[in-house]
């Protein structure tokens, strides 16, 4: 039902006739006083409109109440719109919400199949990183709820609603959660709440008829693998009691002592606590607290690092502080004249390493003749394939090796098969780039090269017709084309015609001898970049710029540096680059 007020309306070529048609004395341009019942039935002009079935007062333009009035013949809210949807589902399917009927998620799944290849949009890999990358550009983090001025709005939101900065510590919640658990579950006798956690008391199921306690954690890890869930008759202290290297179990204070056999040759025994063995096991390194002592120097990720070189060349010295004195060798291999660095990201980072630190070492090796490879922690941790690759390379124990007479070029134009063959195949991973030829053995990508216009950060603002940057080249994992390099090269500058090329070879693992030997010209050497660590990874500079930082409400009067300190994020500095260029 519409609420009739009076609006002035100009008079236009388009309703002139419709006022005069109800008698109305107008010209054109004039301003009249108009009932709004008077007014167009196609106008967009906002009125009164009240809801037949509940009353409630809204605006609304005479299309939209036209829309509504001929579809029911009474105009109905939003609200009551839904209700009267959700009677109609019930009264047909037995649902209130057409997202609950198993058509609807039959649909949903054989769509998303096709497209994404998974159940649901959200479990894709792509779409994953596509998030993680725009919110850590817009926010400098992996997730829009660590964000602080975001985490201070949801609080303050919580407060005013809850009393608590959190809903799950407020008491709506724990009421809703203490009928859920008490009707769902025979067994659960009580629930109590310390510091904002949630504990149960229950009753088991034996004969004995005795009550436990249990945290909600504990309950649902122990639902998953279907194993007891009291935890008098299935003590907490033995849950690590299954596992088939466990000899033996020591209880000092209900804190178990585990003794376990190491799987080295050595064959000894060692003992090792819960919490060193879950740390261990989340770093993926050596759980033996014999090879690898509590306090060693070295990390158990260092000593994986040394066992796999030691597998392919058992000739290597280790720790050695002679050759580059006072500094030390991590792993050095003297018949290959080749050195291998481990850099953890807590001991390396701007509080314990200054900025050329890593250079330094780099350089001093080159004084040697020995090339020197860095290792950075993130990067045996998650990309720990292409670091073996590389490593086996560097040794010369790459066992598959394709001529590069035997493949053939072809230009790409799929970026999904560039992207996953770069984060696949290359430390720094995919970059965007204009230009892909790779190198098909078989009908199978071996080697790709990609090139670009030369980027802003890189050089010039602005770049000249003809001038390309080399961005990415890389082989297969353990694959070596021999001559792949320059027939990819060859083939580009035979296509394109380009007048100068440019390119950056990374100090931390390579020299630029490959650049060299396509015919590229040492232009000299950069300063050592700097990563920020967060969440056990090097994260680009870029994404924690000033103007990003003051957006989202830090210290305009700061550096960005400044920011970060305060934050606790740290600076890692690697040993720079080295610049080439190609003159055609």
């Amino acid at each position: 039902m519409i609420i009739n007020e009076k609006v002035n309306i100009k008079i236009t070529k388009q309703n002139i006739k419709h006022y005069k048609s109800l008698n109305i004395k107008c010209k054109l341009k004039d301003i009249i006083t108009v009932d709004t019942l008077h007014l167009q039935k196609n106008s967009n002009i906002k009125v009164k409109v009240l809801c037949d079935v509940c009353g409630k007062e809204s605006l609304l333009s005479f299309k939209n109440y036209n829309k509504n009035f001929e579809k029911y013949n009474i105009y109905t809210c939003l609200k009551c719109s839904h209700i009267k949807n959700e009677k109609t589902l019930l009264i047909k399917h037995g649902v209130k919400h057409q997202m609950c009927l198993e058509s609807t998620k039959d649909k949903i799944k054989k769509t998303s199949l096709k497209k994404y290849k998974v159940d649901n949009p959200s479990k894709n890999l792509e779409i994953i990183e596509k998030t993680k990358q725009s919110c850590i550009s817009k926010y400098g983090y992996n997730n829009v709820f660590e964000v602080p001025y975001i985490k201070e709005k949801i609080q303050n939101t919580n407060n005013k609603k809850y009393n608590n900065n959190y809903y799950f510590g407020s008491n709506d919640f724990k009421e809703k959660i203490n009928k859920k658990y008490l009707n769902k579950h025979k067994n659960v006798i009580n629930i109590l709440y310390k510091d904002e956690k949630r504990n149960y008391e229950l009753k088991c199921d034996c004969g004995k008829n005795h009550s436990y306690k249990i945290t909600s954690a504990l309950w649902h890890s122990r639902l998953r693998i279907n194993s007891t869930l009291c935890t008098i008759c299935n003590p907490i202290t033995n849950r690590l009691k299954n596992y088939k290297e466990v000899i033996n179990i020591k209880y000092n204070n209900n804190k178990p002592t585990y003794t376990l056999k190491c799987d080295c040759k050595k064959n000894h025994t060692f003992e090792i606590t819960t919490n060193i063995w879950y740390s261990r096991k989340f770093s993926n390194t050596t759980l033996c607290t014999i090879c690898n002592p509590i306090g060693n120097h070295d990390s158990g990720l260092e000593i994986k690092l040394q066992n796999f070189i030691q597998k392919h060349n058992d000739k290597i010295l280790l720790n050695n502080r002679t050759i580059i004195s006072p500094l030390e060798l991590d792993i050095y291999i003297p018949e290959l004249k080749l050195a291998f660095e481990f850099n953890g990201l807590y001991w390396h980072n701007e509080l314990y390493k200054d900025k050329n630190y890593h250079l330094n070492k780099t350089e001093e090796c080159e004084k040697q003749g020995i090339k020197l490879i860095h290792i950075w922690e993130d990067d045996w941790i998650y990309k720990q394939e292409i670091v073996k690759s590389m490593i086996l390379n560097k040794l010369g124990k790459t066992t598959n090796k394709i001529y590069a007479r035997k493949t053939e070029v072809k230009e790409i134009t799929d970026n999904k098969l560039i992207r996953e063959f770069l984060d696949k195949n290359h430390l720094q991973g995919f970059v965007g780039s204009k230009i892909k030829l790779g190198l098909f053995y078989d009908n199978e990508l071996v080697s790709l090269m990609t090139f670009g216009k030369r980027r802003v950060a890189m050089g010039k603002k602005l770049t000249n017709d003809g001038e390309y940057e080399l961005l990415r080249f890389c082989n297969k994992l353990n694959t070596n084309v021999i001559g792949g390099a320059s027939k990819l090269f060859k083939y580009f500058i035979n296509n394109y015609q380009p007048k100068e090329i440019t390119t950056y070879a990374d100090r931390s693992t390579s020299q630029g001898k490959l650049y060299e030997t396509l015919g590229f010209e040492f232009n000299g050497k950069t300063q050592p970049n700097y990563y920020y660590i967060t969440n056990k990874t090097r994260k680009h500079r870029f994404n924690f710029r000033k103007d990003i930082l003051v957006k989202k409400g830090f210290d305009i009067n700061k550096t960005e540096h400044q920011i970060m300190l305060e934050r606790k994020i740290f600076r890692i500095y690697d040993s720079g680059n080295l610049k080439f260029k190609f003159k055609n």
